[in-house]
């Protein structure tokens, strides 16, 4: 075999090694490219008023997923009125709040909304009479993705604490300190 033939045959091994790493590179772009399954709400005090804001932000694609395990209609989609509706019933009975001496907290929804790629859920809260611990219980799309984290960002403060609700850890405490504030020492804590 020639020089020529040689180096030629060296290329075209390199080539055909340089197609099977390409190939076995994009092959792996599907798992690398899996989505983390994340809700945020956001907790702000409104201290004129004596209550929390509290907006919850939802994938569209989660809650398209949601309404679909829910065994709701293919018509109704998180856009549609109806589909929202039934996000927010299910957000209310995936969050629990607890005032210090055990009490139910009871947010009030007050509206959903479309925005970009989210559904948006807003509610209010009554802000606890009392400082002490308020604590926050979330199994929100736990039995739709296995995966699913819950941050709940308590905005009364800065720097800003943010509680990450799981499964394996749905429940997390902090300090409420009337008129509006959260000791970041306790709040960092989950249970």
């Amino acid at each position: 075999m020639s020089r020529v033939d040689r180096r030629r045959r060296r290329v075209l091994q390199l080539a055909a090694l340089g197609g099977v790493l390409l190939s076995a590179t994009l092959a792996s772009f599907p798992a690398l490219a899996h989505r983390t399954h994340v809700s945020l709400t956001r907790v702000t005090p409104n201290l004129r008023a004596g209550r929390w804001e509290i907006i919850h932000a939802v994938h569209y694609h989660d809650a398209l997923k949601l309404l679909a395990a829910r065994g709701v209609s293919d018509e109704v989609q998180p856009a549609s009125v109806a589909g929202r509706a039934r996000i927010a019933l299910e957000i209310e009975r995936g969050f629990r709040w607890h005032a210090d001496d055990g009490s139910l907290l009871q947010p009030v929804t007050v509206g959903a909304e479309l925005d970009g790629d989210n559904v948006l859920v807003y509610q209010e809260l009554p802000a606890p009479q009392k400082s002490g611990k308020v604590s926050v219980e979330s199994n929100f799309l736990h039995d739709v993705f296995d995966d699913q984290l819950n941050n709940v960002s308590l905005e009364f403060d800065k720097p800003f604490v943010v509680l990450k609700l799981s499964k394996a850890k749905p429940r997390g405490e902090f300090e409420w300190r009337q008129p509006g504030g959260v000791s970041t020492q306790d709040s960092r804590r989950a249970k």
